[in-house]
This record gives structure tokens, sequence and C-alpha cells, in this order.
């Protein structure tokens, strides 16, 4: 587990990762994969609960190419089990994936 900081300092590592990225399965890369998630977690806002609420401003602001780069890294972070294919091979082939 990674030790907490806050959203801007988290914000300065994730760049620092995306200059030099750290190789895959290290402490290092354990921590990019953290700060990237508190880093889009803080730059989400929720919609207003009631319309009469103030629209809530996010923890962190990104401005689109930043937010698109980080999304992109996330994605190619996120492990897929079904390799080429992201969104899944289907019913059509008759493979049942479950577990037996």
């Amino acid at each position: 587990m990674t030790d907490h900081v806050d959203n801007d300092t988290a914000l300065e590592e994730i760049m620092e990762f995306l200059a030099d990225p750290p190789a895959p399965g290290t402490a290092e890369d354990a921590r990019f994969g953290a700060r990237l998630r508190q880093v889009l977690a803080a730059s989400i806002v929720d919609d207003p609960v009631d319309e009469d609420d103030p629209v809530p401003k996010p923890e962190l602001a990104l401005d689109d190419d930043l937010r698109r780069k980080l999304e992109a890294a996330a994605k190619r972070r996120s492990s897929n089990p079904f390799g080429e294919h992201p969104e899944g091979i289907g019913p059509t082939l008759g493979m049942d994936l479950g577990k037996s």
C-alpha cells in the first residue's frame, strides 16, 4: 500500500511518472497506479443532488488534453483477460469462461 499525499503532490508525481514510466510490477509502478487513481478521482465532480445546490467543483482541475492522457494511461494499466479484444470475445465462439 502506498502512502497518501495531497492531490497537487499526486499530480506532480504523475507528471514525473509520465515522463519516465516505472517498470511494470515494481513498487514505483504500484505508486504510479495509486497516484493515477487519486488524481482522476479528485478531478471528477458528482452532479448536484438537488438543483438548488451549488454546482460542485472538482478538487483538482485538469485540462482536457491532460485528462485524456491520464485516462489513456489508466486504460493501458488496467488488466484485460481478453487481451486484444477489450470488449470481450463474446458468446458466439461457444467458449465457457466460467470457472468449473
